[in-house]
């Protein structure tokens, strides 16, 4: 499956009102991107800095969501006195329909019940009317966090699924170790050297084991799923998914949270809809209650980008460790090979430690995805998504 082969049948898919499956034509028609980046979208390789366009373009919430904010500016209007207006047209189209039935209508009571709903539907109207504060701006901004948020998620998945592919791994090399701890206790065992407890112990070792690896299995083809379809192939598909990049440490030196906190705050999706509403309103303890949460939104925001920050150098320390380890084994290694070469270590021995080398190389590895999302994370709280809850 490629999703350039949808966006090729996608004028047919319209014209024949939706006779392709809904989410499989782009978003944006062909001139709103440069034709070297359609290419990149519609081949059947997943790149990390594709997710943006690839969520934009092709998830179903996110087109969903397009056509529910058309729908609102045909419907309501774009302007909060366009909206209010709406529901003021709508509460007087009821309010003219009402017609109170004569008392000797055998129907009197049901028509009497019928129209007192409708004077409450229409008095309700009326006073979403007066207390209204959204417009297709809120809708637009509310819709636009949605799919940042999606995005996020979305990078999110292609970072679990690597991690994942790196603890399958993880896990087959403990299943040698078992193997091998298998085999050494038999042996151990035969020569009177094991109790059959030992045995049962290393049984259960390598069932163990062999159990991690079907669940690792499982878990990285649940991931794969879940973020194939939120780019818009089908979840059976089978693309190249590419490595996510390596982590930049030198990121870290450019993150403040005191002086990000401006930028946090301006680029705030939750901050830009509460400062509309805001202008929206009329009532004063509306006015008063915005104000009171746009204060609170912009300490928490400043607040997120603490804890995010912390995030970040816990992930780094993390890191550092996982280097570390590894420097260690490594030195083991070298140490076990000039005893096995002397005669004295065995080869079960130079094994088990050469799968600890490899084990912590896997570890770094995990350590610098951890590092990498702790990073986009902080830099998606800046560009907007900073938590005010």
């Amino acid at each position: 499956m490629k999703i350039g082969k949808r966006l090729m049948v996608c004028g047919i898919a319209l014209v024949t009102a939706g006779a392709m499956p809904f989410g499989t034509c782009a978003a944006s028609p062909e001139f709103a991107r440069p034709a070297e980046e359609w290419a990149r979208l519609q081949d059947d390789v997943l790149e990390y800095d594709e997710i943006e366009a690839l969520i934009a373009e092709y998830n179903a919430t996110v087109q969903t969501n397009q056509l529910d904010l058309n729908e609102f500016k045909k419907k309501y209007g774009n302007t909060r006195d366009d909206v209010s207006a709406k529901y003021r047209d709508m509460a007087e189209e009821i309010y003219a329909s009402v017609e109170y039935p004569d008392a000797d209508d055998p129907t009197y009571g049901y028509v009497v019940a019928s129209v007192v709903m409708a004077e409450v539907q229409a008095k309700n109207l009326m006073q979403q009317a007066d207390d209204n504060l959204e417009d297709s701006e809120i809708i637009y901004l509310n819709y636009k966090q949605a799919e940042k948020t999606l995005v996020t998620v979305a990078q999110s998945n292609m970072v679990s699924y690597a991690r994942s592919l790196l603890e399958l791994e993880q896990a087959e090399l403990q299943l040698k170790q078992a193997e091998l701890a298998m085999t050494t206790t038999n042996i151990r065992r035969d020569n009177g050297l094991a109790t059959q407890v030992d045995v049962l112990n290393a049984q259960e070792a390598l069932m163990t084991a062999n159990r991690n690896i079907e669940s690792a299995r499982s878990g990285i083809e649940n991931v794969r799923q879940k973020l194939l379809v939120m780019l818009g192939w089908k979840y059976d598909a089978q693309p190249e998914i590419r490595a996510v990049p390596a982590a930049d440490i030198n990121r870290i030196a450019g993150m403040n949270p005191q002086a990000d906190k401006e930028q946090a705050v301006e680029n705030s999706y939750t901050l830009k809809v509460n400062q509309k509403k805001l202008e929206n309103a009329t009532a004063d303890n509306t006015i008063a209650s915005l104000k009171k949460t746009l204060a609170d939104n912009e300490q928490k925001i400043g607040s997120s980008l603490v804890t995010n920050y912390q995030n970040v150098l816990a992930a780094k320390l993390a890191y550092d460790q996982a280097v570390a380890e590894l420097d260690l084994e490594n030195r083991n290694l070298r140490s076990l090979e000039v005893n096995f070469g002397q005669g004295n270590a065995s080869r079960s021995e130079l094994e088990n430690q050469q799968y600890a080398v490899r084990n912590k190389e896997l570890a770094l590895q995990i350590a610098d995805l951890n590092l990498f999302q702790s990073m986009e994370t902080y830099d998606w709280a800046v560009n907007g998504l900073a938590s005010t809850s």
